[in-house]
């Protein structure tokens, strides 16, 4: 199967998580990561998420899944110790056109997760189409050694940049050339030694010389 590549605005959407394991706290912290609002289904909860719920972070609902509860919602994880009941989340979900995510069996997603590398504002995700896990993890981990912190704080300062540019109406052909100095500069040779000083300053001299 191939799959369609594409990342999902999550902020203040209803997202639904059946079942309150490990698997379940796991998807349920990336899913608050995103801002998205999850509501969980379970009659039990990890501490983890027990302690997220007392304090209002998620929407908890003691008992198990029954077929409305995917009303409204726009995205569905299912991770139960049960294969029927997951099999049933997801064919309703398929009916209704809701983005399901089956943790067992994972034939029944119509979306998976891949392996990320999150630095900051970047996101470098690895799938293998289900193929092999383990291959996208050793991947995952190469990626990590070589993408380290200082993309996040690079990603920082284009972003400011950018938005300092379009504050003062600079063009778009100027913004351009200005953002593709930055990036083609020492900048993150400087942030990766720690001269956090002299790469806010080659920052703002490169900021400053707008073509015109």
């Amino acid at each position: 199967m191939k799959y369609y590549p594409v990342y999902l605005d999550l902020r203040d959407r209803p997202c639904l998580v059946i079942g309150g394991g490990a698997v379940a706290e796991r998807k349920t912290l990336s899913l608050l990561g995103s801002g998205a609002g999850v509501k969980i289904i379970s009659p039990e909860l990890t501490p983890k998420l027990r302690d997220l719920s007392e304090t209002g972070k998620i929407t908890h609902v003691a008992r198990k899944f029954e077929d409305r509860d995917v009303a409204c919602v726009f995205l569905v994880i299912v991770a139960t110790d049960s294969l029927e009941v997951n099999r049933h989340v997801a064919d309703i979900c398929a009916k209704k056109n809701i983005l399901v995510n089956v943790a067992a069996p994972p034939e029944k997603s119509t979306f998976i997760v891949p392996s990320v590398v999150e630095r900051g504002e970047l996101l470098i995700s690895i799938s293998t189409s289900g193929a092999s896990p383990a291959l996208a993890k050793n991947i995952r981990k190469e990626l990590e050694g070589k993408y380290g912190p200082e993309y996040g704080l690079f990603l920082e300062k284009l972003r400011m940049v950018r938005n300092h540019l379009v504050d003062e109406s600079v063009d778009e052909a100027a913004r351009r050339a200005v953002l593709m100095a930055l990036v083609d500069s020492d900048i993150l040779d400087l942030l990766r030694a720690g001269k956090t000083r002299e790469a806010e300053h080659r920052v703002w001299e490169l900021a400053g010389k707008v073509p015109g």
